[in-house]
């Protein structure tokens, strides 16, 4: 494969996307416990699990882009080599 480290950069931003799940989940939980009163406490609890969401969804769709350009260039490659196959007239 010509673009195996575009491939390890793409999966490794997955991984990372489910780690900031994981963690951001965890803090805003933690941060609505302690914080002192209940609209504070919802307020913070939605905010945290709403940037989480955000930065989530950005990391899943740069390693889906990633993974989109790769495919795009392997389809061009082959079209081109199909291309060149051809017999002319």
């Amino acid at each position: 494969m010509k673009y195996r480290s575009l491939i390890l950069i793409a999966s490794c931003v997955k991984v990372l996307a489910w780690v900031v799940v994981a963690i951001g989940v965890l803090s805003s939980i933690r941060l609505g416990i302690i914080a002192t009163t209940l609209p504070t406490s919802i307020s913070f609890l939605l905010g945290g699990l709403l940037v989480t969401a955000i930065c989530t969804l950005m990391l899943l769709a740069t390693s889906k882009f990633i993974h989109l350009f790769v495919d795009i260039q392997k389809d061009l490659s082959e079209i081109a080599g199909a291309i060149k196959r051809e017999p002319k007239d």
